[in-house]
């Protein structure tokens, strides 16, 4: 009996162990692909900007006088630690955004695991092998849209969205497991406003399922609270033009304009999500697991953002995807293949396509990479001003080629907008004056910022508008540019050179 006894503890140690190294090689095998993808896919130009935004504000430029962002501050400060470490390690602190995303993505998954862990009812998502697909949801499925702000609030949500599985359970997490959750929720609602349709979402669809109004009070609601009202008192101290100068111009400009409906929902984006819902209705068919049904109304909230948003773009539906196909990680981990089998293999073999078409989609973020060489002929370090309202004709090619940048703002996007609104006759007549002059503003702005920073190449996107003509209307820009030759075009672009800039920049 004792010999039994003793085969069996060894054999059960072997499989431990064998399982345990099979959990090590499949994230390590992930975490090699997604760092394979850092290098092949190019850099985000959102992330780009912030950074460089980052920098100004950091050498004392003023946020939102001299460095002028539509997000709040946070969307700027998050990178301020990537620059601060590469600066002290003396090298580029896009590889180091990059090492700080992976750090964040498993102290986020690890503090969800641990949360899960505690729970009686959730022993099908304990597996450690889950930790691998979910580590792709976070490091692979965003390519290209990796480090951006929606990348990030997801990432820190994910404790609170854990904790949530497990009230909705009856059960309770620890104490700083809690306090992680709530910190998690206030972050993510510092980057977005938007992101309070998720919150919202997930806890009334957890009160509901409990027949329980309480678990709206819990403690990491109100550690989330406390954490969003620190972040607006930090603001309104500390940052008093984002409320006087941006937030009217965002009020006024950026909101109005928008995709159509029908555009949103035929967006890839749109498709894939649909697609994991899809899926996950059939893994569920028959079980209606709580905790499942809390993350998909957390990512319904996302959705209603993305769409509420209508703008279209990819990383605006980062949040709405990732969290479905978390669910979607779940369902499969709690569905019993035994009993249907065939309905169960054709939604995870749906997944994984729909997965493939996930990271296609997060790839469609225009960038500027192909103006690099020419830029690059013109002079070493080069000082950069881009007349567009694409923020990646000048993002990251600036970066990338080590030049300065000169413009307080990424793109002449008010200018855009207005003259959209102009065109598409969204402008009432009593906002008339008003948006002309945030154009005049803008305007004004981009003078100055060429009188104090003499740019050595000058790049006129003809790709994306008309800026060649917008410059040749205005006698004071056309002045100010006339020094300038045009060295090259590539797509559309014009690339525009001081006369000896190359040699003064060498």
């Amino acid at each position: 009996m004792a010999i039994l006894l003793d085969h069996e503890t060894r054999r059960t140690g072997a499989l431990r162990l064998g399982r345990g190294a099979a959990v090590w090689l499949l994230l390590a095998g992930v975490l090699a692909t997604a760092v394979l993808l850092r290098h092949l896919v190019p850099a985000n130009n959102d992330v780009s900007w912030l950074l460089t935004a980052a920098e100004q504000v950091l050498a004392g430029k003023t946020l939102y006088r001299d460095v002028i962002e539509t997000n709040p501050p946070i969307a700027v400060f998050a990178y301020v630690p990537a620059i601060v470490i590469a600066r002290a390690l003396g090298v580029a602190a896009e590889p180091v955004v990059d090492a700080l995303m992976f750090a964040a993505m498993f102290v986020s998954l690890g503090c969800t695991a641990s949360i899960l862990r505690r729970s009686q009812r959730l022993r099908d998502l304990q597996n450690p092998l889950l930790l691998a697909p979910a580590l792709a949801i976070l490091a692979m499925l965003p390519t290209q849209e990796f480090g951006q702000r929606e990348h990030i609030a997801l990432i820190a949500s994910l404790p609170f969205f854990a904790a949530l599985m497990l009230r909705v359970n009856g059960e309770t997490p620890v104490r700083w497991e809690i306090v992680a959750a709530g910190l998690g929720a206030g972050i993510m609602l510092a980057f977005k406003p938007y992101f309070i349709l998720a919150f919202v979402c997930a806890v009334v669809a957890a009160a509901l399922l409990c027949r329980s109004w309480r678990i709206m009070f819990v403690p990491e609601n109100w550690i989330a609270g406390v954490a969003v009202l620190a972040n607006v008192v930090c603001i309104a101290t500390l940052f008093p033009e984002f409320f006087t100068v941006v937030l009217p111009v965002a009020r006024d400009v950026y909101v109005p304009v928008g995709r159509k409906w029908s555009f949103m929902i035929e967006t890839k984006g749109a498709a894939c999500w649909f697609g994991v819902l899809l899926a996950i209705l059939l893994l569920q068919y028959d079980r209606r697991d709580r905790a499942i049904a809390v993350l998909v109304a957390g990512s319904v909230g996302f959705a209603v953002a993305f769409f509420v948003q209508r703008k279209g773009w990819p990383y605006h539906s980062y949040p709405m995807i990732a969290l479905a196909f978390l669910a979607a990680l779940a369902a499969v981990a709690s569905y019993r293949f035994e009993a249907r089998r065939l309905a169960g293999i054709s939604a995870a073999s749906a997944l994984i396509v729909l997965f493939g078409i996930g990271m296609a989609w997060f790839t469609e973020t225009f960038t500027g990479q192909i103006l690099e060489p020419s830029i690059a002929r013109q002079g070493d370090r080069p000082v950069i001003l881009a007349i567009t309202s694409e923020p990646g004709i000048g993002h990251p090619a600036v970066r990338a080629l080590k030049g300065t940048w000169v413009s307080r703002e990424s793109n002449l996007w008010i200018t855009a907008h207005v003259d959209y609104m102009k065109r598409h006759g969204l402008i009432q007549p009593d906002m008339a004056e008003t948006l002309g002059n945030y154009a005049a503003q803008e305007r004004a702005w981009l003078i100055e910022d060429i009188k104090r920073q003499p740019p050595t190449v000058v790049l006129v996107d003809n790709k994306n508008g008309r800026w060649g003509e917008w410059i040749a209307a205005d006698a004071e820009l056309a002045a100010l540019l006339k020094p300038y030759t045009k060295a090259d075009n590539v797509r559309g672009v014009d690339i525009l050179v001081r006369p000896g800039a190359a040699a003064t920049s060498r």
